[in-house]
């Protein structure tokens, strides 16, 4: 179960085009019952959504000072929580002014910790939103303000414990992933370097789509269509040097139930960054398996189980390739005639 620290509520004002200024908590809140299930609701819808940016934290803390600030509050504990809500909120404050089309809203700020002691830090911005609820001892419908989850779209997290390992292959900071300004000034709030390698991204996303394949216990033919929706779907957005949606992606090879195949993008912590332009070669492998020894090499299309051009006898460990090509046939038959 997890495990709610901190926790502090500030106010970011701002209406589109126009300038921002903060309304400052004087205190922490209590973690309370209502509390606890705010953050944590928060925390598993930002952790379920497949449209995220990592990275690391940019070195320079002069003009990205949320690393120096974190660091002194979570590893140096110099600086206590509340205090450092505040310089954060003013960070905070500064970016989004210099952002036309930014809005304000409630900046949620929280340190959570999981059963197994991983620790993150959870910022993000949310508003309330009209509605109405049934009074349960009159049955009379009513109106009633509540916090809008449904439209989560500005929110981070720093994974704290994963930050002090100092591990250069790890990303630690990540954030939702939008259209525009938004979330550009949102990762230069946080101080994100969003590392995004095209080959490496793809290849996670190549091995993610072929385990949800798997696991949904598709016949040969409907992993192969599957995975042929994925594949043209990349290969567009390789050929047109665009960044590819995990979101366009589900719908587009997973129509039925995209939340699902979403679902799959981030279980594990896999980690894979939206907005990536797919790696040509590296997609390939979605539609065709190849190995090789020192004796031989094979580079088969995965149509060709389907098709009747191979068969493999998952028994024996065999594979027969079928209908050879008049040319193949008469080298091996020249090879034979010679060995003879």
């Amino acid at each position: 179960m997890d495990t709610v620290n901190n926790v502090i509520v500030h106010k970011l004002v701002k209406e589109k085009h126009g300038k921002a200024t903060v309304v400052e908590r004087k205190a922490a809140l209590k973690v309370t019952d209502p509390v606890k299930k705010l953050i944590l609701a928060i925390h598993d819808l930002y952790a379920g959504k497949a449209s995220k940016g990592y990275g690391r934290f940019e070195a320079d803390e002069v003009n990205y000072p949320s690393s120096a600030i974190l660091r002194k509050t979570f590893i140096e504990k110099s600086t206590g929580f509340l205090e450092a809500s505040k310089l954060l909120l003013s960070v905070l404050s500064a970016k989004a002014g210099g952002v036309p089309l930014a809005t304000g809203g409630y900046v949620l700020m929280a340190q959570v910790t999981n059963a197994a002691h991983v620790t993150w830090f959870l910022v993000a911005i949310i508003n309330n939103v009209d509605g109405s609820v049934i009074n349960d001892e009159t049955l009379e419908v009513v109106d009633a303000m509540h916090v809008d989850l449904s439209n989560l779209r500005v929110a981070g997290r720093v994974n704290l414990t994963d930050w002090e390992k100092a591990d250069e292959d790890i990303r630690y900071v990540g954030f939702l992933k939008q259209r525009g300004e938004i979330a550009d000034y949102f990762k230069v709030f946080l101080g994100c370097n969003e590392l995004i390698a095209d080959t490496e991204e793809t290849k996670k996303l190549v091995s993610a789509l072929k385990k949800f394949a798997k696991g949904q216990g598709l016949d040969q033919k409907a992993e192969e269509d599957f995975l042929q929706s994925a594949f043209s779907y990349c290969e567009e957005r390789n050929k047109n040097d665009e960044p590819l949606s995990l979101e366009a992606l589900s719908n587009v090879a997973w129509p039925n139930e995209p939340k699902k195949l979403q679902d799959a993008f981030v279980e594990d912590g896999v980690q894979i960054s939206d907005g990536f332009v797919p790696d040509g070669r590296s997609i390939k492998a979605l539609m065709r398996m190849k190995y090789k020894t020192d004796y031989w090499a094979v580079d088969i299309d995965r149509h060709a189980l389907s098709q009747g051009y191979a068969h493999y006898n998952q028994k024996k460990g065999e594979l027969t390739l079928l209908k050879l090509p008049d040319g193949l046939k008469a080298e091996l038959d020249r090879e034979i005639k010679d060995g003879d």
